[in-house]
């Protein structure tokens, strides 16, 4: 019997590649064969790593060529890409088929509803692959679907109530303004998926998420569209070799001793916020390892930490750690996070309890899940309770809760091997 061919397309932000290429490697191990198609700077910037065995690399153009220093977060535009990528995709699945390597099944992920344009016109299938939680997807399906009742109203109030089919009540200030506010760039684009799923006469959506943790979000989506939890996707080794000092450093710890901080590679906190971060997690008594990447002026008060406030035993911050790796360490007792699906499916898989402080998009909602549903973290509420800065008090109160509330530590236990076991045989 031949292989399948399955070409997944991603955009070019870590956020969208992590995912993906995670989904690569499990149709691989499952036998397909797997083609991976980025924009070209995305590309570009892939071959810092190394490449994933039996997955093929290809590239589509968004017309950004000539930015020699394009980088994940600086992408041109969602009407741009789908102008020039359409034709460039097109071009390149007729070219594959040319060579003796058709493709079989189009998967495209997040923001690139056109990629299933092009995939009817070919009469090849494809899969609406969504990287966030069901949770998320719920919210997708209330708003954009025919038939629901939707939430656009140019008066929202933000402390005003609603209820999701498959979610806890939520208020209008926790739901991401790219599935609620039509001004949003991002609001057409999900609106698209929307409309572009429903001409499908056989749609298709792939949810990074395993039934045991969302099983009621995913049961309320399943009354109206065909889904499947692929999750939770998270690489079973680093991709890094260069970890001998963090992990040297975590090895001298006591088990659980360890505060995990990390905020992703696009959310960029203030100096004011990195101070009282800083100062609550010393004040705690607990070592921690922190990642600060380099995001511009307001990182130099990261500089100056590491050359003074910061003994060796108090802390260590490092530019970028294997979060995975990091989170599956014996020493590490809890992760303070901006609350990304793919931090929280990690966090999940290691057994850490969660410290949240979201930043934007789906991260209010998912650390809402976290504290109220599954009770596997806390969240930090920034002074006046608004989107002002947390202060140090309050990171020392959540480390508290998360480093020694029993229960919280319970249910971490429940979800790493509810988790555990969606990815073995027989999982999702």
């Amino acid at each position: 019997m031949d292989q399948h061919h399955f070409l997944l397309v991603s955009l070019p932000f870590q956020s969208h590649i992590n995912p993906t290429l995670r989904l690569a490697t499990k149709l691989t191990r499952a036998g397909a064969r797997v083609s991976f198609a980025t924009t070209v700077n995305g590309l570009n910037n892939l071959k810092t790593r190394p490449p994933l065995p039996a997955v093929s690399y290809d590239s589509f153009s968004d017309g950004n060529e000539a930015q020699a220093n394009a980088t994940f977060g600086q992408p041109p535009s969602f009407q741009q890409i789908e102008l020039i990528g359409s034709i460039s995709l097109k071009n390149l699945l007729l070219s594959k088929a040319k060579q003796g390597q058709k493709v079989d099944f189009l998967i495209y992920g997040m923001c690139l509803p056109w990629v299933a344009k092009v995939a009817r016109e070919l009469h090849l299938p494809s899969a609406f692959f969504f990287f966030q939680s069901a949770a998320s997807f719920s919210v997708v399906v209330y708003q954009f679907f025919k038939g629901d009742g939707g939430m656009v109203n140019s008066d929202i109030d933000p402390n005003g109530l609603l209820q999701i089919p498959g979610l806890p009540l939520l208020r209008y200030d926790e739901i991401p303004d790219q599935f609620l506010r039509p001004t949003d760039a991002l609001f057409p684009v999900f609106r698209e998926h929307i409309e572009t799923l429903e001409k499908d006469p056989n749609p298709c959506i792939l949810i990074n998420t395993f039934d045991g943790l969302e099983e009621e979000s995913i049961r309320s989506i399943r009354d109206r569209i065909n889904i499947f939890s692929v999750g939770p996707l998270v690489p079973g080794e680093t991709e890094d070799s260069d970890r001998e000092t963090y992990l040297r450093w975590l090895d001298s710890k006591p088990a659980k001793s360890v505060i995990y901080v990390s905020f992703g590679s696009i959310a960029k906190l203030g100096k004011k916020q990195q101070e009282e971060i800083l100062e609550g997690l010393i004040e705690s008594g607990h070592p921690f390892l922190w990642v600060i990447r380099n995001h511009g002026e307001d990182d130099e008060a990261a500089k100056s930490y590491r050359a003074s406030t910061v003994a060796e035993d108090d802390g260590l911050i490092v530019r970028w750690c294997s979060q995975v790796e990091v989170l599956n360490h014996f020493a590490i007792g809890c992760f303070v996070s901006h609350c990304g699906w793919n931090s929280i499916s990690e966090s999940m898989v290691g057994g850490v309890a969660m410290v949240g402080c979201p930043q934007f998009a789906d991260q209010k909602m998912n650390i809402k899940m976290v504290e109220e549903v599954w009770g596997n973290g806390v969240k930090a509420v920034a002074d006046g309770g608004g989107e002002g800065v947390v202060g140090r008090e309050e990171i020392k109160r959540c480390l508290k809760v998360a480093m020694e509330s029993e229960e919280i530590k319970r249910n971490c236990e429940r979800l790493k091997a509810m988790a555990m076991e969606a990815v073995a045989d027989g999982g999702n």
